[in-house]
């Protein structure tokens, strides 16, 4: 036995010195940045599509292999900390010896729904929300007027990139969607994802970030978004559809060719019943042309907790439905229809 654990260690420093890394010991692939484009572990140039699980706790078995028969390669995952949400969908937990911030059911929920994704190949983009750090219906105790609200937020980013730096397909790290908080620039926006940028980096430099302009990720400031902090930066804005479905499509690509930098749309979508042809066909729009100007899109949303069948979701609830899910087929198939390459 002790021969044997000598010739280990002496094959284990030889590997070490001759710049081998053995595979069960090798970090798990990631994507990155180059230029305006995000870029597969392999450097090719990658367009994310997908669907956002945006509803917290929805998630079906079967959803990752759907998504992926019809072509998706991402999909966007919520954690809620700090807000106000129907059902208990607020992960925040208010004991202080709880150093995660996180209820531990939440968690545990969080990391069965990222792995069903990771198992399926998806690309995860993980995002946080909160409702009151954002700024959100104006309130005023947010992130920008709170230290120690944020800090704790920038403890739960950390506590993340710790728990997920290792998990398969993980994608990127979305910081914050949609900050809107009173009185404060751009650049104090701006301030605030460079300062929890480099509060991840210390736990993993490889996972790219995820940030947006002020006013709710405003399509229209992307300029005030934009960083040198570092170099793994993916940015975002919302393309929520209503009238004048193309108008936001040059402030996407203006910004991306003034900056080579990469921008992939974390929310799309429209309200609609299943036979709404106007919001149909303003769909087709939008998604034709981010299709045809390679700009990446995660669907809002695939499942609704929520039972009118007029709003957004290709599922909502049903309790007639045999697994108490109705499917809104004809958007099912539209959006399915744009997912593939």
């Amino acid at each position: 036995m002790k021969l044997r654990r000598v010739v280990f260690g002496l094959a284990t420093a030889a590997l070490l010195l001759s710049g081998v890394v053995p595979a069960s010991a090798a970090a798990p692939a990631r994507l990155s940045v180059s230029g305006a484009n995000v870029v597969d572990p392999a450097g090719n140039p990658i367009v994310l599509r997908g669907y956002n699980w945006g509803h917290w706790g929805t998630v079906q078995t079967e959803d990752p292999g759907d998504h992926v028969a019809a072509g998706a390669n991402s999909v966007r995952i919520p954690l809620r900390w700090w807000g106000e949400w129907k059902d208990d969908v607020d992960s925040r937990d208010p004991d202080v010896a709880n150093t995660s911030h996180i209820k531990p059911g939440h968690l545990d929920l969080l990391t069965r729904t990222i792995e069903q994704a990771s198992a399926a190949g998806l690309w995860i983009t993980l995002f946080v929300d909160s409702d009151y750090g954002q700024g959100a219906g104006g309130r005023p105790d947010n992130f920008w007027t709170n230290p120690e609200m944020k800090q704790q937020f920038k403890e739960v980013w950390q506590f993340l990139a710790r728990k997920y730096k290792n998990t398969p397909y993980m994608g990127a790290f979305e910081i914050l969607p949609e900050p809107k908080p009173i009185g404060q620039s751009d650049a104090k926006v701006r301030a605030f994802y460079d300062e929890m940028t480099l509060a991840i980096r210390e736990i993993d430099r490889r996972t790219p970030v995820v940030v947006g302009p002020n006013d709710n990720y405003s399509c229209s400031r992307l300029e005030g978004a934009y960083t040198t902090v570092d170099p793994k930066v993916i940015y975002t804005c919302n393309y929520f559809i209503f009238e004048n479905p193309l108008n936001r499509i040059k402030a996407i690509t203006d910004f991306r060719t003034a900056h080579s930098v990469p921008v992939w749309i974390n929310q799309v979508g429209i309200e609609g019943c299943n036979d709404d042809a106007v919001a149909k066909q303003k769909a087709r729009d939008v998604l034709g042309a981010f299709q045809d100007n390679g700009i990446g899109w995660a669907w809002w949303t695939y499942r609704i907790n929520g039972s009118n069948p007029c709003t957004h979701g290709i599922y909502y609830l049903d309790p007639n439905a045999p697994d108490g899910w109705a499917l809104k087929k004809a958007w099912r198939n539209l959006v399915n229809g744009y997912l593939a390459p």
